[in-house]
């Protein structure tokens, strides 16, 4: 038996199928893609060789403004002096690094779309706006396509007679701003996300899949897989990540701050079982206390052979709700003001060495569709490079058993994502708990703010 590439070689050989479907013609393609496995590297790459080598005009379609910013740095840095076009609202308050980049030109009308062998990058709602059957491109690029819903891919996907649409499955799914019970049995009613609808239209469509992730360690694969991908298997690259500390630990919460030193990815911190809701000031400020006490102990991490000291700007915090994420706020304090606090929503897409995570079930007395979110915990967890603390009250397995859903599945639709969500909840709460990673909380926590090392 042929004993499996490395990882590099792995994420070669997909690279290559995807390049090589465009010179094949292939009409289009699905590319599902694990967390950090660099599928906007992809697209990039996809979208060079449409413009530079086969001579095509290439739109690429994001689903927001940054998004569109962020590529734009990335294409123009890459393609040298190849002039990258923006396809933006007029008035629209593009960021002074973006504006100023030499080979980048700002379109805001049809008319001024080229008609040239060219890469033109913009958000999906300004491509919504181009009222004409016209094909205006020869190509046509979804990045992030798992979080554009079918009903607006439609209204652009006459565009180009050529599709590619690059994505994260495992993510939130696309946000819809009605009620969808008339759709629940259309396997490409609007709810649903681009390429799976496109897959449910025409089964046929090449099917491809990134199998490395670059952001995620082998440790974090191992758990974050089968929660979340069990259909999509995927291995880490081989980096060399990890963090010390210069302060012994001496603490009872130091234990899991040095767990993740000795190699866990992922730990879970939990506080005694009780009722809260939503707001739980008491889980917020333990979460704060830990990260003073992470800074305290003088870490120091190694990422990708750079070695350097672990700074505010290295951490993030993400919630499920927006109250949760001013309770984090609020502790901080002015001295770590470059943590990053935002909701999982918001988080999609960054990464940081460091996280710190609000369980979203923690310290409910339900289990609603909204806090089962597979999606939603699956960005929680595969933000960080090196390290990642769940934060939550004692008991969400017991929680979890108690409101198992019925399974409700629509006439005609396999799949359930209330259940999916409720099945990759039990599947990480057990995984920690196999493997001993569930560490108890320590109330009253004493910090010095002199002491954090700060910006």
């Amino acid at each position: 038996m042929t004993p499996p590439p490395d990882p590099q070689a792995a994420a070669d050989a997909a690279l290559a199928d995807v390049l090589a479907s465009q010179w094949q013609g292939v009409p289009a393609v699905v590319l599902r893609s694990p967390p950090g496995a660099g599928k906007t590297g992809v697209a990039q790459r996809v979208a060079l060789q449409s413009a530079q080598l086969l001579d095509q005009r290439c739109m690429v379609v994001t689903q927001t403004n940054q998004q569109a910013f962020d590529l734009t740095r990335r294409l123009t840095d890459n393609a040298r002096s190849f002039p990258i076009h923006m396809f933006a609202k007029s008035g629209l308050n593009i960021p002074d690094d973006v504006a100023s980049l030499p080979n980048l030109v700002v379109v805001h009308d049809v008319a001024s779309l080229p008609r040239v062998p060219s890469i033109t990058i913009g958000n999906a709602a300004k491509w919504s706006r181009i009222g004409t059957p016209e094909r205006r491109f020869d190509v046509q690029i979804v990045d992030e396509a798992f979080q554009l819903p079918d009903f607006k891919f439609r209204l652009i996907s006459n565009l180009a007679p050529r599709h590619v649409l690059i994505g994260d499955p495992g993510q939130i799914d696309p946000f819809v701003n009605c009620e969808i019970e008339r759709w629940r049995c259309d396997p490409s009613g609007p709810q649903v996300s681009c390429p799976e609808a496109l897959v449910n239209r025409h089964p046929s469509v090449l099917q491809l899949h990134l199998p490395v992730s670059r952001r995620l360690n082998a440790d974090t694969v191992a758990i974050v897989q089968p929660s979340f991908y069990p259909n999509m298997p995927f291995r880490a690259m081989s980096y060399d990540r990890s963090v010390g500390f210069q302060v012994a630990g001496i603490m009872p919460f130091d234990a899991a701050l040095d767990a993740v030193a000795s190699g866990s990815s992922i730990v879970m911190v939990e506080l005694p079982a009780q009722i809260t809701g939503e707001a739980d000031g008491e889980l917020a400020q333990e979460l704060v206390a830990s990260i003073h006490r992470l800074l305290m102990r003088g870490p120091r991490m190694s990422d990708d052979g750079t070695v350097s000291e672990v700074r505010p700007r290295d951490i993030g915090v993400v919630c499920a709700h927006v109250s949760q994420v001013n309770a984090v706020r609020e502790r901080l304090g002015p001295g770590l003001s470059h943590i990053f606090v935002e909701t999982a929503n918001r988080y999609q897409g960054i990464e940081r060495p460091f996280m710190f995570v609000h369980h979203p079930l923690s310290g409910r007395a339900d289990a609603t569709a909204f806090h089962l979110d597979a999606g939603r915990l699956c960005v929680m967890l595969s933000r960080h490079r090196i390290g990642c603390w769940i934060f939550g009250r004692q008991g969400i397995s017991e929680q979890l058993m108690r409101f198992a859903p019925a399974g409700n599945r629509t006439l005609g639709i396999d799949d359930d994502p209330e259940y999916r969500g409720w099945q990759a909840h039990l599947t990480l709460m057990l995984a920690l708990a196999r493997s001993n990673r569930m560490h108890p909380a320590v109330h009253g926590l004493v910090t010095s703010t002199a002491s954090v090392i700060t910006e």
